[in-house]
């Protein structure tokens, strides 16, 4: 009775491996339908996930029963997925496309709100120097040609005689 009790435990870990395969298959359809970037390389994005879901299965066989592969397994593997897909994919479905969307409205928003605060602070960093500049080089030319202009007044002033 042992072995079919260890076969039965084996038979519910691989539904829940299917069930597992599920929700990657709904993670792969969320960021399929999110991403245009994917759609345009979908080969081999398609071929990333199958490696995934193979991965998944040789682990979880291994784990469960040390690659002593039975075809309940497949069966299993099916049985979890066809249940969760039948079950609660829609609702993960619309969670991860929410999710999806509203990290990638989130990273565009901190994006604009970056680019907006580098301008401003770039016209900041420039008016700034402007200013230095205008504080270094203008003003004490501005002082020169008034102590010149003053100098020579005062110069013209003195040259003028006075008749008495």
């Amino acid at each position: 009775m042992i072995p079919f009790i260890e076969d039965l435990g084996a038979f519910f870990a691989t539904i829940y491996a299917g069930i597992f395969i599920g929700v990657l298959f709904d993670l792969y359809r969320a960021v399929k339908q999110n991403f245009s970037l994917i759609k345009i390389f979908s080969i081999f994005y398609d071929v990333l996930f199958w490696i995934i879901v193979t991965l998944l299965v040789f682990i979880t066989i291994n784990v469960i029963e040390s690659f002593d592969l039975r075809y309940y397994h497949f069966i299993a593997l099916f049985i979890g997925f066809i249940i969760y897909y039948n079950t609660i994919s829609k609702f993960i479905l619309k969670v991860l496309n929410k999710c999806i969307g509203f990290i990638i409205n989130t990273i565009r928003q901190i994006l604009v709100y970056t680019c907006k605060i580098s301008v401003n602070l770039y016209y900041v960093i420039i008016y700034s120097i402007h200013l230095l500049f205008d504080t270094i080089f203008y003003i004490p030319n501005l002082i020169i040609k008034i102590l010149m202009f003053t100098k020579n007044k005062l110069g013209k002033l003195k040259r003028v005689k006075v008749k008495s």
